[in-house]
Formats: C-alpha cells, structure tokens, sequence
C-alpha cells in the first residue's frame, strides 16, 4: 500500500486570499459605487453591456447609464438588507434602451456597494409551486440515508446538472460522498471520501458566508474589476459576489476531474458548515439568477428538514438516556447497592452507549466488565485521568496518541469515553471501545504535490481520483455528540447518586411506591370495565340465543373481537388506535377502504370493535361474503364540525331481506355507538346491499394525518419483506423516453433496482431516434405525450427493431392506441414495482 507523504504542508492553499481575487467570470458586468451613487469600480468588460468604455465610466454618476426608475429600485433593495453581508436581487430588469433584460444582485462590503448585471433568463413561474414539490418529496423519507438521496435527486431535476451530490464535513474537515444522484453511465463517488484539504478553511467560511456558489466555465478567462485598489487603498471585498471569479488552484482541481461547470448550496447545521450539495456538470453550465435563488432557497429549507430530521433522533436518544437514568436512579437507591455494580447494570443496555466493556474505579475499588484492559493497566489510565481530565468528561477515539501505553491493550481499548463520578478526582466510569482495523476510501491519494510556479512554491491539486484506499489502526468507533451529551447527563445522575443521603434514597423509594400504587390503581379501574363489559355480553348473548351452541359461538366470536381490539389499543400504549387496522384485523378478503384511516380513542375503538364484527358476521351469513362475487366498500370523511362519517356498503351479495326478528346484534349496531360515545349508527337493509351509516364525534375520532388516504396507500415500493422483482436479461440496456425529469430519475432508479445495467434517458422524440440509431437497447420504456410530441415515431423504431417496450402515460390503461400497438403494456403513472413488474413479465422472453 502507498504512503502518504508527510512532508507536504497545506498552507499556501489555506491563506489564498479567494475573496479578492479582482476579477469577475465574464457572464455579467460587475459596477461600485459610493454612497453618492459615483461608479468607484467597474469590471473592464462593462462596454460590452453599457456601450460605454470602462474609463467612461468609472468616476461618473450612475444615473449617467441606468434610469432613474432603476436605481430608485435598487435604493429600494438595498434598504431591505438587514445588515452588511446580506444580498439581495432584482429580476428582469431593463438596464439600457432596448436592451435585454438583466437580474441584478447588489450588496454592500464596506464603504462601496456591489451591484452585479447577469442577463435574465428565460423566466419561469413563481418557484412556490416547485420548491413545495421539492420539498413534499423529501419529507416523506425518514431515515437520513433517504433524506439525502431524494434532496440530491431533487436539486439535480431543478438545475439539471449531471451529477448532484450531497458532501458531509466531518470534525477533522474530512468530506464524504453520503448521497448522489447523476446521469446514467457516469462513475459513481458515492462513499467516496475528501481530504479537508480539498475544501480549505477559508473556502469553508465563505460557504458558511454565502449559500450558493456557481462556476460556469472553469475554462473561461477571469475578467479583471478596475481599479484594483480604492482611494483609501483597499481591494474589494467579493465574499459575497456572485460572479466572483475562480481561484487557479480551484479551476486546476475541476480540470483534473473533468468537470467545466459546477455548482455549491450549503447546507448549514446550528449556523455552522454541515455540508454542501455539490453539482458537477461535464460542459460549460450556466444558472440563471432566477434558478439561482431557488436552489438558494432550498438548501435553506433543506437545512432546516434536515435539522430537524437529527433532532427527532436526538430527541429519542435523550429519552431512552433519560429513562435508563430512571432506571439508574432508581436501582440504585437501594442502599445495598454500590456504585461498583454500575458497569455491570450498564452493560447491558447496549442502546446506551455502545461499549465493549466498562469500568468503574470508586472509593478504591476496580470494577470492570467486559473487554477491558487488566486491572494495572486500568490503574495505570485513573493516574492518566487524573492528571488531564479529572472534572470533566473526556472522550478520544485513539487513547494511544495521548497515552502511549495505551498501545498495549488497542484491541481491548483503543478509544474510551471516561466520566467523573464524583467531587474527588479518584472516582470514574469509563467506557471501552477496542480497535476498529478499517479502510477508509478516498477520491484518490489524499495530498497535493509541491512544484514552483510565478508566486514561488505551491501546491497543485492531485490529478488522480481513482479510488484510493487506507488502512486506519490503533483508533475505535468515534464517540458521537449524542454519546457525549448522555454520558455528561449520566454524569450529573451519577454525582447525585454518589452525594445523596440515606434519608433521600427513601424518599425516592416511596415516591416510587405512591407512582406503582396510581397504576395498580388504573389497571383495577381497567379490569373493572372490561369485566363488566363482558358480563354484559354474556347475559345479552343469553338472552337472544336460540341454543346452546349459537350462544357459545356468538359470545366466543364477540370477545374475540373485544381481544383483539383490546391487544390494538395495547400496542399503541392504549392510546389513539386506527380503523383501517380494526377493519383489515376483522375482515381480511373483498373489502375496499376509500378516504383517511381513522383514529379511534380507546372508548369508541371497543365500541366500533363490536359493531364491525356484527356486520362482518351478517355479511358473511347473509350478505356480500356469502358468496363469491360480493364486495365490502367502506369509506371514511370528515364534515364541517370536524365529525366523522363511516359508511359501511355491501354490494353483489344475495337479495337483502329485512330480519324479522330483534337480536342482541341488533341492538348492538343500533345501540352502542350513541350509548358509548353520542354518535349515531344507523342500518338500512336496501334492496341493492345492507349499508350501515356511521358518525362519531370529532371528541372521539380524528382523521389519521400522518397517514396517506386509502387509494393512495399503496406504495411505489413493495411491501416490506416482499423482493423486488427481477428482470435482469430484458432490461440490461434499457431506454426510458420522458421529458420530466423527475419521473425519468424515478423510473431510471426503478429499473436499475430491477436488474438493469444502464438506463439512458431521452427527453425528445429526436434524441431517443439518435440513440437508437448509436446503440442497441433491450427494452424501452416511453411516455406517451412528450410536450407536444407523440412518442409514436419512437414506437416504431422499435417494433421495427424488435426491441421490447411499454408505454408510460397519466391517462391510465384505458389509453387508445393505434392497432398495430394494441398489445404493448400499458403502465400507469405514477409507475410502481408492482405496475412495472407485471408489464415486464409480458415482454420477457419465454423461457425454451
């Protein structure tokens, strides 16, 4: 394996100057003025848009080229920026007579104010509608892995870039690939590791500064701002410009990767730098101002999501820690117990803090469990402890870099977080993490080569980013912040138990009691209830049976249903619990939900666990599930009062006759829903099908808004423990032809996590001839409709070809097409494995 050099330094790199650099990229006129609005500085391509040569312009007033109106609007801008640093914009404005419209970005940086003139773009709607889409797309994912993943495809449909990646920053600067989205055929930097070199410091603070960084051509020649001093001698300030041009170091390293065009939003965490979605483009790119913001804003948004996203994690860790110091506090109120049995309670609650082994060192006593070094040695680390961290807690990942002898015993403890457990510095508890041999994959060697150029001696970026692998020892598992803000509260729960007197630990103790005796209390009055419901059935059952065996079948039946319902409310903690779930436990075959789930409190959940086994019970005696062509149709609404409407329908079961006589059934669906819970439930026995009419108060029943509503609940995933369907033959080179590129990312994914190779996107009729024309495909998948485009021309090429295809539409399978393309499977957006699936096993070749 190949040794990093180590006699290499990063300096010139981290105290390169990049927000002076005095010159701009050359999409835009950059202009200062005073605060008596003269021109101080102009870049020297300003006579290509003002039709006034730069020594015409720097000392005139500004009026003397832009209208009053328009430096009235800026004015106006400029008052809206809180404070210097911000920046603010102004799109499609007319800067000259007749000329094209300009986006203007202006800010302030010390006495002079920036104003910065890109043309307009072509003009799009309010970017509300596509953030809002945005960012509905990535609220729906949970763990942060798909967070990241559906952001990086989100940034990459609204700017089009061909690759999007999100860049995570960890504590030593380092950078990692944790998500990627790009176009097919492009190698992946997924898992990918960046020194912090890559991305110097200053570079970082300016990110942190400025959310968004666009470098259109990295081949462009930098366009000179003069002049390059002020009267008071000073260069401009460019930190917060958004033509600001590229620093040479920067521009080799983009040309080292191949890329001509990129661009940064940050992403910031707590107001410091998290990471960055950084955008690759292999051709010169560039993003109108309009775009610009967007993309700004959404990495504003995201960062919040995302901030948000780490703190419900956060929060639940805190909660588990706060229980596990209950659990702590409590166990060791009991004054047989000693503080040496700590580690050894602890170990076993691994959701804690993961530890291979723990010790404790207390009055003078060793404790250890676990993998831990011996007893000398776990002597020789207190005396450690106690010269560099004895009052506060500490945590290292590589003891043996601070603590030499540490080296003995690294496959035992390489990296340990210890606490002090009491006033004295001789008391602690520590946590063990043995040695973790990993190999960390780099984007190449990660350093830079020394060579002498016209400033003297450098460093040049690496021209290598072929994956690169080290090999890490003598270090464990990092200790996370969250680790490390449990083990400080841990430690306070710990000081306490040390300090607290006999007298307390027997407050506590009865305090403990009063809190078991309020549950035993609760758990009787539940009994109580449920006993007394049950003896009311009994007897009502009685009542109305015919016989013996119908009255044990239709208690036995009733209280199953109550158990089941009951075994509901308890695995959610005998709170809220939903109808969908009550129906589907009930009734498993033909019934159709339609609107919100549902949830019930507990109350109207056991009543509603009775009156849907009575009509389940009559439908399959009597109505739709009788036979083998009736269905159940159940659907769910709120009205204005925020009451809500069930309505239960059968339909295709045998002619509906009205009972002749009056059961306990009866009387349970006519009955217990207005009793229990002032709602309403009324039957009909209607020639066409039994329906029953349900309301229940908004006090008891609530729509389920965490829930997506019954038609849409089926996923465009399997269901979980379900394999995705595999057809890696018909799709190893696959065509998808769709002019949305978010649907054609979805679809690309799609069908790679279904076996294919690679997936090429076409967004025209034209460009999908010209690849056919390039390359042979074994299956394509094409929209219908693309713009004002049919997709037929395409279609034909590929019968003509014998290349399989289906067609993906919005309109749905009843979709007209010409005869000759009748039996080409039609599938439905938004397209599902399921859908797709079933499309594909039509196409896939039989087998000899």
């Amino acid at each position: 394996m190949t040794e990093r050099p180590h006699h290499v330094t990063l300096t010139t790199c981290d105290t390169e100057a990049i927000q002076f650099l005095g010159a701009i990229q050359g999409v835009g006129f950059l202009l200062t003025v005073n605060a008596d609005w003269f021109v101080l500085r102009a870049s020297e391509n300003v006579g290509s848009y003002l039709k006034a040569a730069h020594d015409q312009v720097v000392g005139q007033p500004l009026s003397a080229f832009i209208s009053a109106q328009l430096i009235h609007d800026i004015r106006g801008c400029l008052q809206r920026i809180p404070e210097v640093g911000g920046l603010e914009i102004l799109l499609r404005q007319t800067v000259t007579p007749n000329g094209v419209p300009f986006d203007i970005a202006m800010h302030q940086t010390g006495h002079e104010i920036v104003l910065e003139f890109v043309p307009s773009g072509a003009g799009t709607a309010s970017p509300l509608p596509t953030l809002q889409g945005m960012v509905g797309r990535i609220g729906r994912n949970k763990s942060t892995p798909a967070l990241l993943k559906e952001a990086a495809r989100q940034v990459r449909g609204l700017t089009g870039f061909d690759r999007v990646m999100v860049y995570r920053f960890d504590e030593d600067g380092a950078g990692e690939v944790a998500a990627e989205s790009a176009v097919g055929g492009l190698h992946p930097f997924l898992g990918l590791r960046y020194p912090a070199s890559d991305i110097p410091v200053q570079a970082r603070a300016l990110y942190a500064k400025n959310f968004i960084r666009c470098i259109v051509d990295v081949n462009s020649i930098p366009v000179p701002v003069t002049p390059a001093l002020s009267p008071e001698g000073s260069m401009l300030d460019l930190s917060m410009s958004i033509l600001r041009s590229v620093s040479p170091i920067h521009i080799e390293y983009l040309q080292n990767m191949g890329v001509r065009a990129s661009m940064s939003i940050s992403i910031l965490q707590g107001g410091k730098l998290w990471g960055l979605f950084a955008c690759h483009h292999y051709a010169p790119k560039n993003i109108d101002l309009e775009t610009r913001t967007t993309a700004e804003l959404f990495g504003q948004m995201f960062s919040y999501m995302l901030e948000g996203h780490q703190r419900e994690f956060e929060a639940a860790y805190d909660a588990r820690t706060r229980e596990i110091h209950d659990r702590i506090a409590f166990a060791f109120a009991d004054p047989v117990m000693s503080m040496g049995s700590v580690p050894e309670f602890l170990a076993g609650m691994t959701d804690y803090v993961a530890a291979d082994g723990i010790g404790a060192y207390y009055a003078g006593e060793v404790n250890l469990t676990g993998l831990t070094p011996t007893r000398e040695e776990f002597l020789q680390l207190i005396k450690y402890l106690n010269k560099t961290s004895s009052g506060r807690v500490f945590a290292t990942h590589c003891l043996s870099a601070d603590f030499p002898p540490a080296a003995d015993f690294v496959m035992r403890a390489a990296g340990i977080l210890s606490i002090p457990i009491s006033r004295s510095p001789r008391d602690y508890l520590v946590f063990f993490r043995r040695e973790v041999s990993k190999t960390v994959t780099w984007a190449g060697e990660p350093a830079k080569i020394e060579v002498s150029g016209p400033n003297g001696p450098r460093l040049t970026p690496r021209k290598s980013f072929e994956a690169w692998r080290e090999t890490v020892l003598n270090q464990s598992e990092r200790w996370t912040k969250s680790e490390l803000r449990a083990a400080e509260n841990l430690r306070t729960t710990l000081v306490e138990l040390v300090l607290r007197l006999s007298e307390a630990a027997k407050v506590d103790r009865q305090g403990a009691e009063q809190h078991q005796q309020i549950l035993i209390a609760e758990l009787n009055h539940r009994v109580r209830n449920i006993l007394g419901l049950v003896r009311g059935l009994i007897s009502q059952s009685a009542a109305s049976a015919t016989d013996m065996k119908a009255f044990v079948h239709g208690i036995e039946h009733r209280i199953g249903s109550l158990a089941n319902a009951h075994d509901l409310l308890t695995s959610n903690n005998w709170g809220s619990a939903s109808l969908h779930a009550l129906l589907k436990t009930n009734l498993e075959e033909r019934i159709q939900l339609t609107g919100p789930d549902v949830l019930l409190e507990p109350k109207a959940f056991s009543a509603m666990a009775l009156v849907i086994h009575e009509v389940v019970t009559n439908a399959r005696k009597y109505g739709a599930l009788s036979n083998n062509s009736g269905e159940v149709f159940v659907t769910t609404s709120k009205d204005e009062v925020g009451d809500i409407s069930i309505v239960w329908r059968e339909s295709g079961g045998p002619p509906v006759k009205i009972p002749t006589r009056r059961g306990f059934g009866s009387t349970i669906l006519e009955q217990v829903i207005p009793f229990e819970v002032n709602g309403a439930c009324i039957p009909q026995y209607l020639p066409h099908g039994f329906t029953l009419d349900i309301v229940l108060p908004a006090a008891v029943a609530v729509v389920d808004t965490s829930a997506r509503t019954a038609p849409e609940a089926a996923s465009a995933k399997p269901a979980a423990g379900e394999p995705v369907p595999m057809f890696p033959v018909l799709l190893k080179n696959s065509l998808v032809v769709e002019d949305n590129l978010f649907v054609a990312i979805d679809a690309e994914e799609m069908l790679q996590k279904m076996g294919a190779e690679t997936v090429l996107v076409a967004k025209s009729v034209a460009d999908a001839l010209a690849l056919l024309a390039q390359q042979k495909f074994s299956f394509a998948l094409l929209d219908v409709n693309l713009g004002k485009e049919s997709c037929l021309p395409v279609a034909r090429a590929l019968s003509a070809g014998g290349i399989p295809f289906a067609f993906g539409t919005g309109y749905g399978e009843s979709l007209s097409m010409p005869d000759n393309l009748s039996d080409v499977p039609i599938v439905t957006k938004p397209y599902r494995h399921a859908a797709m699936a079933a499309a594909l096993k039509r196409l896939e070749p039989k087998a000899p």
